[in-house]
This record gives structure tokens, C-alpha cells and sequence, in this order.
């Protein structure tokens, strides 16, 4: 029973999008284009506290936590669910809330956070010392 009998077995599976790795960067070009574009009219319009240049910072750090994946039909999954998260802010069937999960520091954020700081037992406490 030696290995000399084996054979490698390769499948061919079909492609999502592309065909190749060009095709596969070209979709992701164009939807980072499109959420780049997008992002001025959804901050405006879901009333979002995060300046234009923060939420252009957070497109750009999504797509480069994802600059490793080389296998095509991953990266066409992946565009495929970034046109639909687009979509859904597009056509507000995503909510404010939604948005602000990409967001870990707003200026919303801050100001809970130094009102909570500021409130009159922590003064309080403060003066005791």
C-alpha cells in the first residue's frame, strides 16, 4: 500500500463574477469607487455624526483589513455583499444604528462619554479628595 498509486484530484469549480484575479480587483475597485462616492449622501441623509473625512478613513481601513484574501471567489463574495450593504444604505432599508456599528469612536460617542465624566456625583467625588 505505498503512495505510488495516487492521484490528485483538482476541481474546477465555477466562478461567482470574475474569472480572473484582474476581473476580481476591477469589482473591487468599482465598489470602493461607489461607497466613496455614496458616503457624502448617506452621512447627509441618515443624519450620521461622523465627519465625511472620518467615514472616507473607515472605507478605506474595511477595505485594506481585507487585502490578503487572493482566492477569486472569496473576493466576489465579498463585493457581492459590499453592493448589497450599498444598496441598503442607498435605499435606507439600513437604519442609522446600522451605520454607526462601523463606527467605534463618533462625535455622539464623545459626548456621552464626557457628560458621563462630567456628571455631578463624579464632581462630587472629585471634591472629596
Amino acid at each position: 500500500m505505498s503512495g505510488a498509486g495516487r492521484q490528485v484530484a483538482t476541481k474546477i469549480v465555477r466562478p461567482i463574477l470574475s474569472k480572473n484575479a484582474v476581473e476580481a480587483r476591477a469589482g473591487v475597485t468599482a465598489l470602493y469607487r461607489d461607497f466613496y462616492r455614496e458616503l457624502d449622501w448617506t452621512c447627509r441623509s441618515h443624519l450620521l455624526d461622523v465627519s465625511i473625512a472620518d467615514a472616507r478613513k473607515k472605507l478605506r481601513a474595511e477595505f485594506l483589513k481585507h487585502k490578503d484574501v487572493t482566492d477569486v471567489r472569496v473576493i466576489d463574495m465579498m463585493v457581492v455583499k459590499g453592493r448589497m450593504t450599498l444598496e441598503e444604505f442607498h435605499n435606507f432599508w439600513a437604519q442609522s444604528y446600522n451605520a454607526y456599528a462601523y463606527f467605534d469612536d463618533t462625535e455622539t460617542q464623545r459626548r456621552i462619554v464626557k457628560e458621563k465624566d462630567d456628571s455631578f456625583l463624579d464632581k462630587f467625588y472629585k471634591s472629596s479628595n
